[in-house]
């Protein structure tokens, strides 16, 4: 569902003022993208997130079955499955001049030797300013997770966000570039995005996948090029850390990332 004013029932009262709020889900700019991606609109293979070289795990890939760019459902990796939600808003004054996106998700997981399941909750807030061509974020996307089970709070602990630019360099390319981290128990994880495509020069502004990493050591990647996200682990990972990695994993592939938003592109529309 989305609510947005009219503007021109809404010019009748504010004239110097246009404010729009969406809430929507993908819509049919994410459904091209997700049909692009799976091949069916450019007929040729889908795209890959470019793995880091001495990556074990890059020739086993899990599928994330269940997404499929909905907003709510169940999803299943390999013997593993739970619930999922996600919704993403947009405020604009004078839009794109002030703008900011707000998004809630939630999933479910349930560890193999478990009594119940793990239940997420997480929030992503972004605000930006755009004049001319020069748009700048006075508050910069931030995710934060929160861990229950069975309604007390547990040991694990997720937060992603997006970096300042480290050079000149950075700041003309001006991706969407993701830095993070995660405490699980004691065991600690670092979160980056990936903007690169396998096999390709190009590259991406927004996040393709993601890789995560035990002191330095890349140990789990998840990938967001096709329809539904998809999982890399390497082969010789205990249970524990393969769990937690998929945990990890979800908390990112739910995430209605402002970087691909498609309410920027209906506000402009309205």
């Amino acid at each position: 569902m989305r609510d947005i004013k009219s503007p021109a029932n809404f010019h009748r009262h504010l004239p110097c003022l246009y404010v729009t709020r969406s809430h929507r889900s993908a819509g049919l700019t994410a459904a091209f993208l997700g049909l692009f991606a799976s091949g069916i609109v450019s007929g040729l293979d889908t795209a890959r997130m470019r793995l880091p070289d001495g990556f074990g795990g890059a020739e086993h890939r899990l599928e994330f079955d269940g997404f499929g760019g909905h907003n709510k459902g169940r999803y299943a990796i390999g013997a593993y499955s739970g619930e999922f939600t996600r919704s993403e808003s947009r405020l604009g004054i004078f839009d794109p001049l002030y703008a900011s996106n707000s998004g809630k998700s939630t999933f479910t997981f349930l560890r193999a030797n478990a009594a119940s399941p793990i239940e997420a909750s997480c929030e992503f807030r972004k605000k930006s300013v755009t004049v001319g061509i020069v748009t700048f974020d006075p508050k910069k996307m931030h995710v934060n997770c929160d861990f229950r089970q069975e309604a007390r709070p547990v040991g694990l602990r997720f937060g992603l966000g997006q970096p300042k630019p480290a050079n000149m360099k950075e700041r003309l390319l001006a991706r969407s570039a993701r830095r993070g981290e995660a405490l699980i128990d004691d065991r600690y994880y670092t979160i980056e995005s990936v903007h690169h495509y396998a096999g390709s020069k190009l590259s991406s502004q927004s996040p393709v996948g993601y890789t995560i990493a035990i002191d330095s050591r890349v140990v789990g990647a998840l990938e967001l090029t096709d329809w539904n996200p998809g999982g890399y682990l390497e082969p010789d990972l205990g249970d524990e850390i393969r769990e937690d990695l998929l945990i990890v994993m979800l908390a990112l592939a739910v995430i209605r990332d402002p970087a691909n938003s498609v309410l920027e592109d209906q506000a402009d529309l309205d």
